[in-house]
C-alpha cells in the first residue's frame, strides 16, 4: 500500500528528529536512577489530554485531519500501556470531471477508540503500537452544473491499528507522531500531536 509505504518512511524521518530532540534532563540527576523514580509526576503515567494534526488518504482522496485525543496512561518499569479516544474533523477529498458532470466524495470526521502498549527506548522516548475499533464518516455529491445534484451519507465503522513514538518534552508535556490505518475501509492517517498532562 503506497499510503503506509510512505507514512512508515516518514515517520522513520521523525524518529530521528525525536531523539536527538530529547532533552538531557528527561535522565534526571546525575546518580539517581531514572526508572526506580516512580512516585513522581510523569507524562507516562495518569490522565493526559491534547491535539493532532495530521494528513489522510484514502485512494485519490487526500487532505487535512486535526482534532483533539484523551487518554489514560499505566506504567510498569519500562513498558507504558493505557487507552485512548480521539474525534478528528477532515478534509479528505477528491473531485473528478466527466462529461461535464461533477463528483465529490470526502471524509469529513473520525473517530477512534484504542489501546497502547508501548517500551521507553530511552527515559524520554516512547515507542509504541496501538489498536482498536474506529468510526469514519463520509459524504459525496454528483451532478450536472445548474441541475440536480446527488447526496449521499454514510457512516462506518472499522479495525483501527497504528505505531507511533512519544517524546516527553517535561513531566507534563510530550510531542508525538503516529500512524493508524483503518483496515477495511482503506484510509491511513499520519498525524503529530501534543500532549498535556492532567491532574497529577
Amino acid at each position: 500500500m503506497v499510503v503506509l509505504h510512505r507514512s512508515l518512511a516518514t515517520l522513520a524521518a521523525v524518529l530521528a528528529l525525536l531523539i536527538v530532540s530529547v532533552p538531557a534532563s528527561a535522565d534526571g540527576p546525575p546518580g539517581r536512577p531514572y526508572y526506580g523514580r516512580l512516585d513522581q509526576p510523569s507524562i507516562w503515567q495518569g490522565l493526559y489530554g491534547g491535539v493532532h494534526l495530521g494528513w489522510g488518504e484514502s485512494g485519490p482522496a487526500d487532505g487535512v485531519v486535526g482534532g483533539f485525543q484523551l487518554g489514560y496512561n499505566w506504567r510498569s518499569g519500562l513498558f507504558v500501556y493505557g487507552l485512548e479516544a480521539d474525534v478528528s474533523a477532515a478534509d479528505i477529498s477528491h473531485t473528478e470531471h466527466f462529461m461535464g458532470a461533477t463528483a465529490k466524495a470526502s471524509i469529513d470526521w473520525m473517530a477512534t477508540a484504542r489501546g497502547r502498549f508501548g517500551y521507553l527506548l530511552t527515559p524520554g522516548l516512547l515507542a509504541y503500537g496501538t489498536a482498536g475499533v474506529g468510526i469514519a464518516s463520509a459524504s459525496g455529491t454528483a451532478g450536472f452544473p445548474g441541475g440536480p445534484r446527488i447526496f449521499v451519507d454514510d457512516t462506518e465503522t472499522d479495525f483501527v491499528y497504528g505505531l507511533g513514538l512519544e517524546s516527553k518534552i517535561s513531566e507534563r508535556m510530550s510531542v508525538r507522531a503516529e500512524y493508524l490505518a483503518f483496515s477495511d475501509l482503506d484510509i491511513g492517517v499520519f498525524r503529530a500531536g501534543l500532549n498535556f498532562k492532567l491532574g497529577n
